[in-house]
């Protein structure tokens, strides 16, 4: 069966993905730029964000017993109802404690969500096939992801209207999947694991995936107010979150071909060192003032010039979103089979955690030295992570060497 006929078999579990991934990312994006607005301190929007990665660290454990007790479909449609609830009631009251709560609920719940949909494909879709699958469902997550940026644009952030349309996106994942005629999948198997055997089987792995955490945790929260404090309009902010999410998507292929070819440690070396060096590169951009050394009347085509300068170091930013696929592929190359769904939930919970610690660690640093304070913790988060990679490769020797058919 072609798999353009297979992907339709599971068009509605796919749609409800796609409005999943759009209402996360608007959610994101709004309440950091809310916040913001508000007159809020850098570290206070970190410490309240971050309270959604607490809640993907808890939703991990509890959407395995919910799952095993009522099933996929009634576990997706009663969690997309409760985000709904949860995205609107931020339009009710405007408090860091009441939001930073609602937010935490928001991570068990849409975490919990992926982690439905994703064991839902693993488990019905055939191992010749799961790899396309799979990434035609990485294509929706990071198209939507990418929408859900744009949509800030469909309403004015002063109101309560853009919480409604929030609320109703995330409504939108219920009824495909309530309605949908396919065959509900097992439920999920609880993961039992020491963390410690598997930090000793898969070190660059759990590092790099911590890493990424780290960045696009802190990317996700802190760019927006990034932008907001090097005076970027709030059409443009969507406009340089979505131009790096979709960079993101359009580096997976080649990465991931180059992964399959060369050493993936020396692939997550470099990437590593490439998005350090960009990283420095927009400390420098983003510091930019043409009105010191120009006497010119109207300086707006010099901002507009500024801002296309971002835009094009942003996409190249977007690299950072290979390195989780990477070190995910890096890990699966060296354990056995039965320890590869340990080790995958072991990657999960390292790229949580990360995704906690990234706003919080950054946000204090913007506190500190300002917006570049973002790319300064990107800066050295991402050096680390291609400085161990490249140790870690020379320490193993040219006897470790990964290619294309060892890694299949």
């Amino acid at each position: 069966m072609p798999i353009y006929n297979i992907a339709k078999s599971f068009f509605a579990l796919l749609f409800s993905t796609l409005a999943l991934s759009a209402g996360s990312a608007l959610q994101n994006t709004l309440l950091s730029v809310m916040l913001r607005y508000a007159g809020h301190p850098e570290y206070m929007v970190g410490i309240v964000m971050s309270a959604y990665n607490l809640g993907m660290i808890m939703g991990f454990f509890i959407c395995q017993k919910l799952v095993q007790r009522v099933g996929h479909i009634r576990a997706f449609t009663a969690l997309s109802a409760i985000a709904s609830c949860v995205a609107i009631c931020h339009g009710l009251y405007q408090s860091l404690l009441f939001w930073f709560v609602l937010r935490f609920i928001s991570g068990i719940c849409i975490a919990s969500l992926y982690m439905v949909v994703e064991s839902w494909l693993n488990e019905m879709v055939d191992q010749n096939i799961r790899g396309r699958i799979l990434s035609i469902y990485m294509i929706i997550v990071y198209f939507g992801n990418g929408l859900g940026q744009l949509m800030i644009n469909t309403a004015g952030i002063e109101g309560k209207e853009i919480f409604m349309i929030l609320g109703m996106v995330f409504a939108f994942c219920i009824p495909p999947m309530a309605l949908t005629r396919a065959i509900n999948p097992r439920p999920l198997q609880s993961v039992q694991f020491d963390f410690v055997k598997l930090m000793r089987l898969a070190p660059s792995s759990m590092f790099g995936t911590f890493t990424s955490g780290l960045v696009l945790g802190a990317f996700y929260v802190m760019g927006p107010v990034y932008c907001i404090d090097s005076g970027i309009g709030i059409s443009q902010i969507t406009v340089f979150m979505m131009v790096t999410v979709w960079s993101g998507l359009l580096f997976q292929w080649p990465v991931g071909m180059l992964s399959d070819r060369f050493n993936r440690l020396n692939i997550l070396a470099g990437l590593g060192i490439f998005a350090a060096l960009i990283s420095i590169i927009m400390i420098f951009a983003g510091s930019l003032d043409f009105t010191h050394y120009l006497n010119l009347p109207d300086l707006a085509i010099f901002a507009h010039l500024k801002f296309n300068i971002m835009l094009l170091l942003t996409a190249l930013f977007g690299v950072v979103f290979t390195i989780y696929p990477v070190s995910l592929a890096r890990a699966q190359d060296n354990i056995d089979q039965n320890n590869i769904i340990p080790v995958s939930a072991a990657l999960i919970l390292c790229y949580s955690a990360g995704s906690a610690f990234g706003p919080v660690l950054s946000s204090a640093l913007m506190h500190r030295v300002g917006p570049s304070g973002l790319y300064i913790f990107c800066a050295v988060t991402s050096a680390l992570m291609g400085c161990a990679s490249l140790y870690l490769r020379f320490k193993r020797g040219t006897h470790n060497r990964i290619s294309f058919t060892a890694a299949k």
